[in-house]
């Protein structure tokens, strides 16, 4: 019997504390259609994005600029918070300067790596110098756009007549995607 009425008197101070319980029951005659629930739902800022695994400069001379094949970027199933917000697209370096194949062997710097504005659908491209101490633009898609995409965005490796190490020299980028506007 005293367990029943501990169990019952925490219900009751945790009612005094809670407050009741958050549903109302109402008698209805039936039948009745006149209950209604609201379902929300809450879609947050996105987009679907397919950007390259990699980029490859076959460097052939390193005395010469080496143009890389046209990179597909791709946003699809857009949802900003409003028409009149755009969808940026920008790049940094994981790093100063490229990892050589051969620890210590000259390389090349970020800086040394630019592209074009490309062709956007639904969009403007940015031409624009890979840095690592900041995000640089590459394209903005145009307000109120579903999907945003180009298949020839095309990365420059700027000559270094220096580099004296054949091999694979790699950088990261990293993408970053951002609704600005209002």
């Amino acid at each position: 019997m005293s367990k029943r009425l501990t169990i019952i008197s925490m219900v009751l101070v945790a009612i005094a504390i809670l407050g009741p319980p958050s549903f109302a029951a109402v008698t209805v005659t039936l039948p009745n259609t006149a209950q209604t629930t609201t379902l929300t739902a809450t879609v947050s800022e996105q987009c679907t994005v397919d950007v390259p695994a990699g980029v490859t400069f076959n460097v052939e001379d390193i005395s010469s600029a080496t143009v890389a094949s046209g990179a597909s970027v791709s946003m699809t199933a857009i949802a900003l918070a409003t028409a009149t917000k755009q969808l940026k697209v920008s790049v940094q370096a994981g790093a100063a300067a490229f990892t050589p194949p051969v620890g210590g062997a000259v390389t090349w710097s970020a800086s040394d790596v630019s592209w074009n504005a490309a062709t956007w659908t639904n969009g403007t491209g940015a031409s624009g110098t890979l840095s690592n101490a900041s995000y640089t633009a590459v394209a903005t898609a145009d307000a109120d756009a579903a999907t945003t995409t180009t298949a020839d965005l095309v990365f420059t490796l700027d000559p270094k007549g220096t580099v004296k190490r054949s091999g694979n020299h790699t950088l990261t980028i990293s993408w970053k995607f951002e609704s600005i506007g209002a």
